[in-house]
């Protein structure tokens, strides 16, 4: 059991390092090393729990989006408008260019490993979210005929997908303007009538 403990704090002490020197750096100019070396850890260490960089943002992004749905369950008034500003400050927090998003899903779908662990967190997102599903829909924001767990993933699937999109094109139109579009549309598609 320590030794499982002491695991789990040196992941959480890598991913505390590494939000402090991306928020203070930023992504591409934070090293491997010197995340290792502010969590006091080897740079060997790190590798035995990310792969790399990239796997450890997209790690990141999953808790963080968690946190935040959590925080949207415990404010009042009107999910879909909450939901809309969350996925809005997401996708501002981690200003992705697209080499980055790129790098992002091969990272998650580069090994069989990586895979899983996206896949576990995204079930874990998906725990935090199907509640706040459920209650919109009893308010009467969200369509009754289409379960909750169909609508959480049809989410996900325009999240990934636009990002996915955007990552491939050449043109220079912000992730967020395409974000808010794909939402604007998703929410309308499963409005109340």
């Amino acid at each position: 059991m320590k030794r499982e403990l002491k695991k789990e704090q040196t992941r959480t002490r890598i991913k505390e390092a590494a939000l402090s020197l991306f928020a203070e750096q930023g992504y591409e100019h934070t090293s491997v090393e010197s995340i290792a070396k502010q969590a006091g850890v080897a740079k060997g260490t790190f590798f035995n729990y990310f792969a790399s960089k990239d796997e450890l943002l997209c790690d990141l992004q999953t808790i963080i989006a968690i946190n935040e749905v959590t925080k949207l369950g415990e404010m009042t008034g009107p999910l879909v408008p909450r939901f809309q500003l969350l996925i809005f400050q997401l996708v501002k927090q981690f200003a992705l260019s697209k080499p980055l998003s790129r790098a992002l899903f091969q990272a998650m779908l580069g090994s069989s490993g990586a895979l899983e662990t996206h896949n576990t967190m995204l079930d874990a997102l998906k725990d935090v979210l199907l509640p706040l599903v459920i209650q919109a829909q009893e308010n009467g924001e969200i369509r009754r005929d289409m379960p909750a767990g169909m609508v959480a993933q049809q989410a996900f699937q325009a999240y990934f997908g636009t990002m996915i999109i955007w990552s491939m094109e050449e043109n220079d139109e912000p992730l967020d303007n395409r974000m808010a579009m794909t939402f604007e549309l998703f929410f309308k598609g499963i409005a109340a009538t």
